[in-house]
């Protein structure tokens, strides 16, 4: 039950994260919380955002960028249908010398339930060892915001205030939730799983072409640092050999324990004006 509650709170409350101060929404958005938002705390070191340019970049290494979508895309070939269907055919993607070959006999994309690796999946789980894996998450993501986040009542509002904003409209967006279970380092068969996943999703948000849509893909089995090279190699590159990287925001975060893979579909800006101003 506690999922439930808290999906609707995403759905319902999510045109009011746009006031002039975060402090006035909180009470509509964590109204069960039972607590006050934020707490004051001066040496207390807010969470590590979970956007921005350092957690959207592709983790610096020594690594050759040909060579390595040159691997990606042939050792994914499987997938080049729905990896072409985002590019519209654009020549000038990084991409397309790789995953355009009129020569296929299956070149347009299509869900096929028993023949493709992509797959349309249900908005939220029905499973309850599901359901419980995503309450847990998201009460631990409710508690950063409410209580990791330091708050000063006596100033305006300051760089904490906007961190709780951004942090906070992207999780509204994500109405899609998912949850992989049981993933082991090294094994192919959880490789391809969350693999594919996360692109059904991504095709599943493009193909709806919707301004502030995402979705979360939760598991309790991996760590972060596993997480965080697969969200680079497997996501954020690959989008932007795409061409995709402008429309996609893709991170890999951690909450409770639990690691998180996060896509956001064309997510806009904070607008400049309270849009709920009476």
């Amino acid at each position: 039950m506690a999922l439930h509650i808290n999906v609707n709170h995403v759905a319902n409350t999510k045109n009011y994260w746009y006031g002039s101060h975060h402090k006035t929404i909180s009470s509509r958005l964590f109204a069960d919380a039972g607590k006050g938002f934020g707490k004051y705390n001066s040496d207390k070191k807010p969470p590590v955002r979970s956007y921005g340019e350092k957690e959207l970049s592709p983790i610096k290494d020594l690594i050759d960028e040909e060579s390595s979508m040159r691997e990606f895309f042939v050792s994914n070939e499987e997938w080049r249908p729905l990896f072409r269907s985002l590019t519209n055919d654009d020549p000038s993607v990084p991409a397309m010398s790789f995953i355009n070959n009129n020569n296929e006999k299956n070149n347009t994309f299509e869900f096929h339930e028993n023949t493709s690796p992509w797959r349309r999946l249900k908005a939220t789980p029905s499973e309850q060892t599901e359901i419980s894996i995503l309450s847990d998450f998201l009460d631990a993501m409710q508690r950063s915001l409410i209580e990791d986040i330091p708050v000063d009542e006596a100033t305006k509002d300051d760089e904490n205030d906007l961190h709780f904003i951004e942090e906070g409209r992207r999780m509204l967006v994500c109405t899609r939730l998912h949850v992989v279970q049981g993933i082991e380092t090294g094994s192919i068969d959880s490789f391809d799983r969350l693999f594919a996943m996360c692109w059904s999703e991504v095709i599943e948000l493009s193909d709806k072409n919707e301004i502030d849509t995402g979705s979360l893909i939760v598991s309790p089995d991996i760590q972060y640092d596993d997480l965080r090279r697969f969200v680079d190699m497997n996501l954020q590159r690959p989008l932007k050999w795409l061409g995709q990287n402008n429309n996609f925001e893709v991170v890999a975060l951690e909450r409770g324990g639990l690691g998180v893979i996060r896509i956001i579909h064309k997510l806009s800006d904070i607008p400049t004006e309270n849009l709920n101003r009476t």
